[in-house]
């Protein structure tokens, strides 16, 4: 395709030449504006070392979650399994209220905290 008489050359980030996948002249393009859904929950972390509580379970086209502690007390701690045991191991929230995450993941997420159960709020689009 040309645009006011000069071809185009698709490029990556670092500028070299991409090719467009075959014989086409014409690469196609598409991008990501959003999700058309969201929804959100609240759930309490576990305080059992020995296990973590489910706080968003899996979603198959999910773009992202944002996990924010609402207690705020005690720290929390994601984690990708309920058989996570450890109550300090996993991606770390401040024990204060508000602090959150946002992760791009449709996998199941679930918490944990040292003493005292914390209550996460959650958004996820998809």
């Amino acid at each position: 395709m040309a645009v006011g008489g000069a071809p185009v050359t698709v490029v990556d980030r670092q500028g070299n030449d991409v090719l467009t996948g075959g014989s086409s002249s014409t690469p196609s393009f598409s991008r990501s504006v959003g999700s058309s859904a969201i929804s959100t929950g609240q759930n309490a972390s576990s305080v059992s070392p020995a296990a973590a509580t489910l706080v968003v379970p899996a979603r198959a086209g999910r773009q992202s979650v944002v996990i924010s502690n609402i207690t705020g007390t005690q720290p929390v701690y994601l984690v990708s399994s309920a058989a996570t045991t450890g109550a300090t191991t996993g991606f770390f929230i401040a024990g204060s209220a508000g602090a959150s995450a946002t992760i791009s993941t449709s996998a199941a997420i679930y918490a944990t905290s040292p003493t005292a159960a914390q209550t996460l709020s959650y958004l996820e689009n998809y």
